[in-house]
């Protein structure tokens, strides 16, 4: 027989936190200056840029938009895109292959690692002397008709334009950051057609529809290796750095003035004109 929980019908101040919706610290019910919520249309998370989110762009574009696969035995297998996490990259630069549960290696296989961060000279625009963010502004999206700024009969017939919500933003960091990959393959053909697929794809703008976009350069060349292991395991092995042009931007900035946003939130004057004729 099932037991019913006990509960507490009286109890009327439950917790209405969603954990899977808390991306910030800051209230949405706070300030509508600097509260900027979610969704389409507003700032959503791109009021803080950080590097997982070059991360993720650059690992994002090789799974879901170059979809790197091979052939073998008249059958298409796609390569899967691994992130060089401690224990992956040091089996990968240590041991030369990256193997399963079982001990076996698996191919194909593309582990990429991010292993350089600079500062970029060439573009020195984040503009560290305007502290309270006076001078430099980006406005980063706008909006019009809303909600709370609806489009009616009375606004048509008297000609009212909406009042445009815009997030005004400050000057990113940009920065340099070295990605080194790593391909593995079975055979040298489909080798081949992954090198043909990365140099495609190079000097280009990776990021799908739902990140941010980066340009991408090659640095030198491609490495060629071929591996041949005790137990007869024949493997192919490429190796290449990639240059990537980002930008990063803090969701907050600390100085003399205290602990303020990058993002604000701000609207464009709406103007009412009356008319009456005077017989």
């Amino acid at each position: 027989m099932a037991i019913k929980p006990v509960t507490n019908e009286n109890v009327t101040n439950k917790s209405e936190v969603n954990r899977a919706e808390q991306t910030s610290f800051r209230s949405e019910k706070g300030n509508p200056r600097i509260s900027i919520k979610k969704g389409a249309g507003r700032a959503g998370k791109s009021y803080a840029i950080g590097l997982k989110d070059i991360d993720v762009a650059i690992i994002g574009h090789m799974s879901n938009i170059m979809k790197p696969t091979v052939k073998e035995s008249n059958e298409i297998i796609k390569v899967p895109v691994l992130y060089g996490n401690e224990e992956r990259w040091k089996s990968v630069k240590g041991r030369g292959t990256l193997r399963d549960r079982n001990g076996a290696i698996i191919l194909p296989i593309i582990v990429i690692k991010r292993t350089d961060l600079s500062f970029d000279e060439n573009l020195p625009q984040s503009f560290k002397h305007d502290l309270k963010n006076q001078f430099i502004n980006v406005i980063k999206s706008s909006n019009g008709w809303s909600k709370n700024n609806r489009c009616d009969r009375f606004a048509i017939l008297t000609g009212q334009s909406p009042v445009q919500e815009f997030v005004r933003t400050g000057m990113p960091d940009f920065v340099n950051c070295t990605y080194t990959i790593v391909m593995m393959t079975s055979y040298m053909e489909q080798m081949n057609d992954l090198n043909s697929l990365m140099i495609e794809h190079l000097k280009t703008y990776w990021g799908d529809q739902t990140s941010y976009r980066f340009r991408t350069e090659l640095e030198g060349g491609i490495t060629n290796e071929e591996q041949m292991e005790s137990q007869g395991e024949r493997l192919i092995r490429n190796e290449f750095s990639m240059t990537v042009k980002g930008y990063i931007m803090p969701e907050f900035t600390d100085n003399v003035f205290g602990k303020t946003a990058q993002a604000t939130r701000g609207y464009t004057k709406k103007i009412v004109t009356f008319s009456e004729k005077i017989i």
